[in-house]
């Protein structure tokens, strides 16, 4: 596993670790302090080190390549918001939440808007360069004891997609497509 500089347990390494699926870990800023291997190899905004807010309105490739952008950027700004209401506000979201008012129309206008309460599970299609088309299905999961970090999962939703992630699994390994 790839893990940040974030306090993640051994126990919650190990557990990203043992799951063949694409897993992160969140913290309260969204940015991703654990994942898999197959999570950065399903898309560069599930690795280590990438805060999806960030890479969500201030990427124009996502935005432009993405069918499900605007659902995508809606949900990630109620997930912010929400993170924002369950924690206090500190220099780190003020620095985040400015810099997206500042650059991103998209972001200052789902702000503004206020919110819905965030979503917890949906559906989210990558498009990935190297197997295509991936849609899955991901749900967010709290352990009771840690306030801090949300894992998410992802699950293929179709055979075409649980074929996409066997290749780049078959990929990692360094085996060919089958």
């Amino acid at each position: 596993m790839e893990h940040g500089d974030g306090p993640t347990t051994e126990s919650v390494q190990e557990f990203v670790d043992a799951l063949a699926e694409p897993v992160v870990v969140l913290d309260r800023h969204l940015d991703v302090v654990a994942a898999n291997r197959i999570a950065g190899s399903v898309s560069a905004s599930l690795t280590v080190g990438t805060n999806l807010a960030r890479f969500t309105f201030l990427n124009p490739y996502v935005e432009e390549s993405a069918d499900d952008w605007e659902d995508s950027a809606h949900r990630t700004a109620a997930m912010l918001r929400d993170s924002l209401e369950q924690h206090d506000e500190d220099p780190r979201f003020r620095e985040l939440v400015g810099e997206l008012m500042a650059r991103s129309p998209a972001f200052a206008s789902e702000w503004a808007a206020g919110g819905d309460e965030p979503a917890r599970r949906g559906l989210t299609t990558f498009e990935n360069p190297l197997v295509g088309r991936v849609v899955l299905r991901w749900e967010q999961l709290r352990r009771p004891d840690d306030h801090e970090h949300v894992l998410v999962v992802w699950v293929p939703v179709d055979e075409a997609s649980a074929h996409g992630l066997e290749a780049l699994r078959d990929l990692l390994r360094g085996e060919p497509e089958s």
